[in-house]
């Protein structure tokens, strides 16, 4: 078989020769010039069209189709993972203004809160207010590890307590407002758990307010994601988890949540840690007026977690700014019957647009042009319409209305 297959294939070589004498025609002068002039139009022309995208703004009667191209496909794909580098058992990354997780991992596993828990406690404090009365400290409060420094026949505000649980994670102030509050710890830690139950937290238990390891004290990145919502609608909360270090009733309180000062952004919210939980941490960031949410918990690095899914929200998802401004261009140039020249420009604001980073680059522009009849040719009349489309959906409008310069 081997043979035959040589066989076939050979050319023997006096019909070798004669092929190679066989004269091949060649283009004459002016041919060959055209030819030349022809390749080098094309050769711009797969420039033009390959080099750039789209522009910017377009007249049109409709979108175009669009195809995402490979490396969106990927960030597609890569979108609302955790990064491989990142320890944390459970994740999750939230868009307070966008209302949209951007990353998450076991969201709606049971895991050990750790100090986490003191953020039911606050809220529970909070909601009943008479934050200035005023809590004698008993020595059934010093319970040790994470302290506020207190000391039996103290006298402090529910207020200052507060500054001493959020900021130190003071164990100590934790149990001096949850017998403030309900009289006995027991019926405290029963109201935590009704007010879960009222909240819809299917996987939050407690068994003492102040997040020491216990069998079923639980919560999960869902529930306590919920939780912080609440406790941002309190100004007071956001200044106390956003402070540092304070000084409070002669005490020096300074925060567990070293992102605090060396993160930009960074305004918040608490840390944990057991050894059941591991590293926990909530940490609230202000993102260009955006307010963000990154829950850690079960990490080997905290810190490092965050900065990681921050990096990696920052990567995948955007606000667009949707402005378009008035320009003295041709392209906003019209003229009526007299040939007197105007222009158009877009009336109104639009707020940002919430958008994926695979889907900023299908954000176009579209102008439709509805000029006024001959005589009503005025400033700020209606000229049109600007469509801003994101693939074929029309996402915002603004009036277009002629302008003289």
């Amino acid at each position: 078989m081997i043979t035959q297959q040589i066989k076939a294939t050979y050319v023997p070589r006096e019909r070798f020769r004669r092929a190679k004498r066989c004269k091949v025609p060649r283009l004459l002068p002016a041919a060959q010039s055209q030819a030349k002039r022809l390749c080098l139009l094309l050769g711009f022309l797969a420039l033009f069209l390959c080099g750039f995208g789209p522009p910017t703004l377009l007249d049109s009667d409709g979108p175009a189709p669009q195809s995402l191209t490979i490396g969106q496909l990927r960030q597609m794909a890569q979108a609302g993972r955790p990064p491989e580098t990142v320890s944390a058992q459970a994740v999750l990354v939230y868009d307070v203004d966008a209302d949209r997780i951007l990353i998450q991992q076991n969201v709606a596993v049971a895991r050990a809160p750790a100090s986490l828990a003191k953020l039911m406690t606050a809220l529970l404090i909070l909601e009943r207010g008479g934050l200035e009365q005023r809590v004698v400290v008993e020595g059934g409060d010093l319970v040790g590890e994470a302290t506020m420094g207190l000391q039996a026949g103290e006298v402090l505000t529910a207020q200052e307590l507060l500054w001493g649980m959020l900021i130190p994670s003071g164990n100590d102030a934790a149990l001096a407002l949850a017998r403030h509050h309900s009289g006995q710890v027991e019926l405290f830690v029963q109201r935590m758990n009704q007010r879960a139950q009222e909240l819809g937290l299917a996987q939050t238990n407690f068994v003492n307010p102040n997040g020491f390891d216990a069998n079923g004290q639980t919560s999960s990145a869902q529930d306590l994601l919920t939780l912080t919502r609440l406790l941002w609608g309190y100004p007071l909360f956001r200044q106390i988890v956003g402070t540092a270090s304070a000084t409070v009733a002669g005490h020096a309180l300074l925060s567990t949540n070293e992102l605090l000062g060396a993160y930009p952004g960074v305004n918040g919210v608490k840390t944990g840690t057991t050894t059941a939980a591991g590293q926990s941490l909530i940490a609230g960031i202000d993102r260009g007026g955006h307010q963000l949410f990154v829950v850690i918990l079960g990490s080997a690095d905290r810190y490092f977690d965050a900065r990681t899914l921050l990096a990696a929200a920052q990567s995948s998802h955007a606000w667009a700014d949707l402005r378009y401004t008035a320009r003295l261009t041709a392209l906003d140039r019209v003229y009526d019957v007299d040939q007197k020249r105007w222009f158009v420009r877009a009336e109104g604001e639009i707020p940002a647009l919430f958008l994926p980073a695979w889907e900023r680059q299908r954000l176009r522009l579209y102008r439709r042009l509805q000029l006024p009849p001959p005589g009503l040719w005025s400033p700020a009349a209606s000229a049109g319409v600007l469509e801003w489309r994101l693939g074929e959906e029309i996402v915002a409008t603004q009036r277009l209305v002629l302008y003289l310069p």
